[in-house]
């Protein structure tokens, strides 16, 4: 067996660092408080409800027996306890969530590019950011930072406060490294979730995916892929020759009309989302749980 990478290594072997939003700056605590009023402002409008019907629990666990009422579902009729008593009664079951949601969160060097107000790094930290935030109502959040290695590692745990403290460490993290290491990143969330969990990978969408390693992992997972661009890449310039540098490579080129067209991938049982940084990320997001829990209604 190939030994765990340092990072892991220090998630198992040592205590956690202290909280940095002790020794955070105004700006970032501002951004933070930014980021938790708009991620309530979400779970209020049905983000929330939405996302507990897309990521489903471990099982269902029997809650009681109760009398009948309109509108039950007939399936659910305990026909012992009715025989004995002469009325209609129904088990009630409630769904055993023990999730524990993994975010492999991509700070790549090529994640600073932006030709607006907003980063692609600016938007991957706001999506992750949101799906913590989420997760932290009720399940076990977690978090993998890489760029060209696995640069930290948040360990799950539950609870909004934690999952603030995802946010904060996502929104503090600055992009570096000469690469991208999803191949790395995603073979560690295969390591660290020994049941079954939900993997969110949220990456730059100029990387290319490793497919091949995401269908193994979506057979033991739920595996969501966010992508994230920005308009000028994904559909090539149209005023003209632009100089662009790409930081983790070291090299220069023009970009041109023919330049930047969206990568088209597609990974059995795993599902992918663009977002871009010039639209609300909000509705793409939404339309996925959506999805997943028209998928689950079948």
């Amino acid at each position: 067996m190939s030994s765990l990478p340092g990072a892991v290594a220090w998630w198992l072997g040592r205590p956690a660092p202290a909280d940095k939003i002790q020794h955070a700056g105004p700006e970032l605590r501002a951004q933070v408080r930014r980021l938790e009023i708009r991620a309530r402002q979400a779970m209020e409008a049905g983000m929330a409800g939405r996302y507990r019907s897309a990521f489903k629990g471990r099982g269902l666990e029997f809650e009681e027996v109760r009398e009948y009422r309109s509108g039950d579902d007939v399936r659910t009729i305990d026909w012992n306890v009715t025989a004995r008593t002469g009325d209609l009664h129904v088990k009630r079951y409630h769904e055993e969530r023990d999730l524990t949601v993994l975010l492999l969160v991509d700070l790549s060097a090529s994640t600073r590019f932006g030709s607006g107000v907003m980063t692609v790094h600016d938007l991957i930290a706001e999506a992750s950011s949101l799906f913590a935030l989420a997760a932290s109502r009720q399940d076990r959040v977690g978090a993998v930072l890489f760029d060209d290695k696995i640069r930290s590692l948040i360990p799950p745990r539950s609870g909004w406060r934690h999952g603030l403290r995802v946010v904060r460490e996502v929104l503090g993290a600055a992009p570096g490294g000469r690469g991208t290491a999803v191949d790395e990143a995603v073979n560690a969330a295969g390591r660290l979730l020994h049941r079954r969990g939900v993997v969110i990978l949220v990456v730059d969408r100029t990387c290319s995916l490793p497919r091949r390693t995401l269908a193994a992992l979506a057979g033991r997972h739920d595996v969501v892929v966010v992508r994230v661009g920005d308009p000028l890449l994904d559909g090539g310039i149209t005023d003209g020759p632009v100089p662009v540098s790409d930081v983790e490579k070291g090299r220069r080129w023009i970009a041109g009309r023919t330049r930047g067209q969206r990568r088209k991938t597609s990974v059995p049982r795993v599902d992918i989302v663009d977002l871009s940084t010039d639209r609300d990320y909000l509705p793409a997001v939404q339309a996925l749980f959506e999805r997943r829990e028209q998928r689950r209604a079948r």
